[in-house]
């Protein structure tokens, strides 16, 4: 189990709800407070920002050589200062969520080290990264840790690597297309990495709207990841996967209808006493009955309302004597029974 601030990652529990903003605010801080501002008051648990040094993450000359040129240029526009970083952790501590990033250099775990931020978010692309992982669990920090794009034996040999250092893991199952088709889901899997790894597993859910990650809740998923952003019609890559607040507060309202709904144990509640009154089936007089005559079942049939004997006795009283006179369509009760 897992302990993220406050709040228990593990399964079986309320699933940890992470909304990204990632660079969904380019890099502009007031934006980005709003879009912190938005998610706290639409349920989630964090906020999930970027942390970038292009230099340090990205070699440009073959960046520009593979034709990936404008990956570089996006993420030098969308570069978040230690001074920035340290800005947005303290308005989402004082908007009561957490303030998590995905570094995706060793030098930016370093700064997210320093920030002592309450878990480190490593992304599909890094997953392979040993320098990062490394220092990733170095920091001692829970590891939430993006599938995409890795085959069953990928996840093997970073599960391998990373815990010989930590046990402080989360796997979240990613499918790393843009959008992500229904087809192409398979959440079933989820089920899969979880009796493999026995550590808590979530869903890093890149699908439009959210329908998928509701139905991960199926799967008793961990950790909810959705791309969040105030408005859709915002510039930037990620607005078309991206979740708007109205959104957001639904996911979290069906997990709060989820925690609770999923009850084991049946007892018959009070409502249910007064519907059972009317909607159960007595033993009811199929025709004028003389005392002294046996049912059977011509003159015995059975009706709602269950105010008299049980229909679930319907077989016992035939052949059973009347100790009355009866006229038809009288409710049958343990009294008029010899």
């Amino acid at each position: 189990m897992l302990q993220i601030g406050n709040k228990h990652i593990d399964d079986g529990a309320p699933p940890y709800v992470i909304a990204e903003v990632g660079i969904n605010a380019r890099s502009d801080i007031e934006l980005a407070k709003a879009h912190i501002d938005a998610a706290a008051s639409s349920g989630a648990d964090a906020v999930k920002f970027q942390t970038h040094i292009p230099e340090a993450e990205m070699a440009r000359s073959e960046m520009e050589e593979i034709g990936a040129s404008e990956v570089y240029e996006t993420v030098a526009s969308n570069v978040w200062s230690r001074n920035e970083h340290e800005e947005l952790q303290a308005h989402c501590e004082a908007c009561g969520v957490d303030f998590i990033s995905t570094p995706f250099s060793a030098a930016g775990v370093d700064i997210l080290a320093d920030l002592d931020v309450p878990a480190i978010k490593i992304g599909s692309g890094e997953m392979e990264n040993r320098e990062i992982l490394d220092a990733a669990a170095a920091t001692g920090k829970p590891l939430l840790v993006s599938t995409g794009m890795r085959t069953p034996e990928d996840v093997q040999e970073t599960f391998d690597f990373i815990t010989q250092r930590t046990e402080s893991l989360s796997f979240l199952y990613c499918v790393s297309a843009y959008p992500t088709e229904p087809e192409d889901l398979n959440l079933a899997y989820i089920e899969e990495l979880s009796e493999t790894y026995g550590v808590p597993v979530g869903f890093s859910d890149h699908s439009t709207g959210i329908e998928a990650a509701v139905l991960a809740l199926g799967y008793d998923v961990a950790v909810i990841e959705k791309h969040f952003t105030i408005d859709r019609r915002l510039p930037g890559p990620d607005q078309s996967v991206s979740i708007e607040p109205e959104e957001l507060s639904r996911l979290t309202d069906f997990i709060e209808y989820r925690e609770q709904a999923q009850g084991t144990s049946k007892e018959i509640i009070a409502e249910e006493e007064e519907v059972k009154q009317w909607a159960d089936h007595s033993l009811v007089t199929n025709k004028d009955v003389a005392a002294g005559e046996q049912f059977d079942e011509a003159n015995l049939t059975t009706k709602r309302p269950g105010t008299g004997i049980s229909a679930s006795r319907y077989f016992d009283v035939l052949g059973r004597e009347a100790a009355k006179d009866m006229s038809a369509d009288e409710v049958v009760t343990e009294g008029d029974l010899t």
